[in-house]
């Protein structure tokens, strides 16, 4: 008989319902509902709408309940790191939960490592310094008084995920994959930094200890289920980060093999079985973030194909002429000569620009390089920049950890852009196994499987991931070109003039 599964997928652009189906030890999957996420903008900050996204979840899951005579084996949601609610003692929300983009909360990091030096932050935590952490904002908001860090207002802390948990079942827990994004966590107890809470002024009792995944959370609250028209529903605790679920349903033929998550965000890394907390990983700006059987996710945020989506919407508004996908892609490889680039990591120009045209442009005149006029230039630009970063990451990686990388798998949405997949092969010299371009949806749906016992372990899912979903293979070429690209422009640009300064100002 059939299992049925649902994975509640939110990112930072869109969210989906995705309905998966076992037989047979086979894994097929449908997307049932999607719906925009993108960021509320009033009076200058940045905020999420999460009510409206949790109607999106129950009119998704209302709209195709026939699909499941009356049962769902079970239900998994994973969102975006860092963000999160505080709620009151009724369980209200303590202000609207700020968007990991929002400029004014992300201006207080330098402030921070007055109040605890970036030193111990990385000891203890071995999290990635970037402006959007989670422990930035939480400084930014105690000192600025705001009502969810005053004493008494708040009692409980959840990240994002876990809100919408909260909404579906009634019960409140926070899951390990997400909170270890927060730069608050303990990378080797897995528990609370309770002294750097204490110095950021925020109380330590809005905090449960976190909860691994892959366990039965709770049935969907009885209003919920005559709503959507169910008898039974079992919500899962899956990898609640989508990037941890992402890495759940990317199918890794080694332990010398590496991953990119693609999408708005590259994610780039291996899965190890220990926190590297080492002066040399901070120095390099690695991350050490919680994974599926108690592994660790090493890995660095790339900036992905954000910005190739905010020059496609910024060029659209300007021209008022719709770019399609295949038509980018076209441009891209026919303009594949123009070898300008950027540092796509370089937080100062290119995390939240108010025009990415103008930010790509003025980058290139710094550097003493022709700006792109085309779109087609713009894109080629994006991707020849973004293999070109692999490329470095995945070098860093392996001196960081002794390991000798001997494939790359990329899985998301980027996994279906040969020509970046090309770029990627080439500039790595390295074997890219492309796909399945969702793993994200199917991370979640195998990590719901093991908890329900269908599904032995993490290994015995991949093999089914595998199993069930095609596989691209890409092998490395124009190495001259790529070693030239490398070693005589993004080394001299962007390596040699700012040190690892570069890495830790993100």
């Amino acid at each position: 008989m059939a299992s049925k599964y649902i994975a509640i997928d939110m990112g930072a652009e869109s969210g989906r319902l995705v309905l998966g189906t076992i037989v047979d030890e086979r894994l097929d999957i449908k997307e049932l509902h999607r719906y925009k996420t993108q960021g509320t903008e009033i009076h200058g900050h940045l905020y999420w709408d999460v009510l409206r996204f949790f109607e999106e979840i129950i009119e998704g899951m209302k709209n195709h309940a026939k699909q499941f005579e009356g049962k769902i084996d079970g239900v998994g949601i994973d969102t975006w790191g860092v963000d999160f609610v505080i709620l009151d003692k009724h369980d209200n929300l303590v202000g609207m939960p700020y968007h990991y983009r929002d400029p004014a909360m992300n201006a207080a990091m330098e402030d921070l490592f007055r109040v605890i030096p970036r030193e111990q932050i990385y000891e203890k935590t071995g999290i990635q310094f970037m402006s959007l952490n989670t422990i930035v904002k939480l400084h930014a908001l105690a000192k600025g008084g705001h009502p969810c860090t005053v004493p008494g207002v708040g009692k409980t802390f959840l990240m994002m995920p876990d809100y919408f948990n909260f909404l579906l079942t009634g019960e409140k827990a926070i899951e390990y994959t997400d909170a270890s994004t927060t730069q608050l966590l303990d990378a080797r107890t897995r528990d609370w930094v309770v002294p750097f809470l204490e110095r950021l002024h925020v109380d330590p009792a809005l905090f449960s200890k976190p909860v691994q995944p892959a366990r039965v959370f709770g049935p969907l609250a009885p209003a919920l289920r005559d709503k959507v028209g169910v008898a039974s529903a079992t919500v899962h605790l899956t990898a609640s980060h989508d990037t941890a679920s992402a890495v759940a349903g990317t199918p890794l033929g080694s332990k010398n093999a590496a991953y990119i998550s693609s999408g708005t965000w590259s994610l780039l890394g291996l899965e190890v079985d220990k926190p590297i907390l080492t002066r040399q990983a901070s120095e390099m700006n690695f991350t050490n973030e919680g994974g599926i059987g108690g592994t660790i996710r090493l890995l660095k945020n790339i900036a992905g194909m954000w910005l190739l989506q905010q020059s496609r919407a910024r060029w659209e508004a300007e021209t008022g002429k719709r770019l399609g996908y295949d038509q980018i892609m076209a441009d891209a490889a026919r303009n594949s000569a123009f070898d300008s680039i950027v540092f796509p990591d370089d937080n100062t120009r290119f995390l939240n620009p108010p025009n990415m045209l103008d930010a790509i442009r003025q980058s290139c005149k710094d550097t003493g390089q022709q700006p792109p006029k085309t779109f087609g230039e713009f894109a080629a630009l994006v991707f020849t920049s973004l293999a070109l970063r692999y490329r470095h990451v995945l070098g860093m990686l392996q001196d960081l950890t002794g390991v000798k990388v001997d494939a790359l798998h990329v899985v998301g949405g980027g996994s279906r852009n040969a020509l970046m997949c090309q770029h990627a092969a080439d500039a790595t010299g390295l074997p890219v196994l492309a796909g399945p371009d969702e793993a994200t949806s199917i991370g979640n749906i195998i990590v719901q499987a093991i908890s329900s016992g269908e599904v032995k372990d993490i290994k015995a899912g991949r093999k089914m991931v595998a199993a069930s979903f095609p596989i691209t293979r890409y092998e490395p070429g124009d190495q001259d070109k790529w070693n030239l690209l490398y070693n005589e422009k993004y080394i001299p640009l962007f390596v040699e003039k700012k040190g690892n300064d570069q890495e830790t100002r993100a």
